[in-house]
């Protein structure tokens, strides 16, 4: 039994990889969709700011709360993914007091996070309504994901998946 979570860009589909992860346990899967669409938005950008905040940290708080529910979990999103994302878009409508306060909130998270696996190449993942697939805004993301394993010094968790494409 072990708690799965995946850190991947959202141009590369990890489904099989949740999928193999998972055997015979439901794949939980990300909740930031249903979060926007609960609201009448296609995607967490076109949020207003104040919103897009509580949408994220309701997607964390979720996260943590799936995890610490389940000794056998496999998340197909991670709470590394989630804040690449935050620091790309949000950055700098973020004061550092509420960025200390997101990282506080996230540690739950990444102390559940007992398998990481970060996807680091795959099969392209198609377009839904919902993903940015710009290459570029993943090979950003995939740098801060990086920079987040070593902020919360859990490196020696990560693993990095190759998928067949």
């Amino acid at each position: 039994m072990m708690r799965h979570v995946i850190s991947v860009p959202a141009t590369i589909d990890a489904s099989a990889l949740a999928a193999r992860l998972a055997r015979k346990a439901a794949v939980l899967r990300d909740p930031s969709r249903r979060l926007c669409e609960g609201y009448g938005y296609q995607t967490v950008y076109e949020v207003p700011v104040a919103l897009q905040k509580r949408l994220r940290r309701e997607t964390i708080r979720l996260h943590a709360e799936a995890l610490r529910s389940s000794a056998d979990a496999v998340c197909d999103y991670s709470v590394f993914a989630l804040l690449a994302d935050w620091m790309r878009w949000l950055w700098s409508e973020t004061p550092t007091e509420e960025w200390d306060s997101v990282l506080e909130e996230a540690s739950a998270t990444v102390e559940r996070s007992e398998a990481i696996h970060h996807v680091v190449d795959g099969p392209r993942a198609a377009y839904d309504g919902y993903r940015w697939l710009d290459a570029r805004n993943a090979a950003q993301t995939d740098r801060l994901i990086r920079a987040l394993y070593r902020e919360f010094g859990c490196e020696s968790r990560v693993k990095e998946a190759r998928l067949e494409r």
